[in-house]
């Protein structure tokens, strides 16, 4: 649970210190950019037994089954967090750390709604990664 707290608080501080997005990455791309190297996400993932493209390959799969709305904004949220990363070379952690020097704009037009939607769609690919008959279930 505080590791997924820790990702929203990254995606919303990311957004609001003006990270781009790049367009035309496909979600697992998008997802493994996101989570992949960042030794603490793989350590919890671990100890589940998963791994990061288990994790991607559920967060790809599960995404058709979101409105359109919702799978734009998961999308958006998780790019930001990815762009980051990559321009930043930042683990989840850090960047969740930016959020105290954030002002909590929505410099990427990304609104809180989005935030919070994004957050529990990270939260329950994260629960649905065990349950054998899931919406993981066959994703990986």
């Amino acid at each position: 649970m505080k590791r997924i707290s820790i990702l929203m608080g990254a995606c919303a501080a990311l957004a609001a210190c003006g990270m781009s997005n790049s367009a035309g990455a496909k979600p697992a791309a998008i997802c493994t950019a996101m989570l992949g190297g960042d030794a603490e996400v793989e350590a919890d993932l671990a100890e589940k037994g998963k791994t990061v493209a288990d994790y991607c390959a559920c967060y790809a799969t599960a995404l058709d089954q979101q409105s359109t709305d919702d799978r734009a904004a998961i999308l958006k949220v998780t790019q930001v967090l990815a762009d980051a990363r990559k321009e930043q070379d930042l683990s989840l952690k850090a960047a969740g750390n930016l959020i105290d020097n954030a002002e909590g704009g929505t410099a990427l037009g990304v609104s809180e709604a989005e935030f919070q939607t994004a957050g529990e769609y990270v939260e329950t690919i994260r629960e649905q990664l065990i349950v054998d008959d899931g919406l993981c279930a066959g994703a990986s």
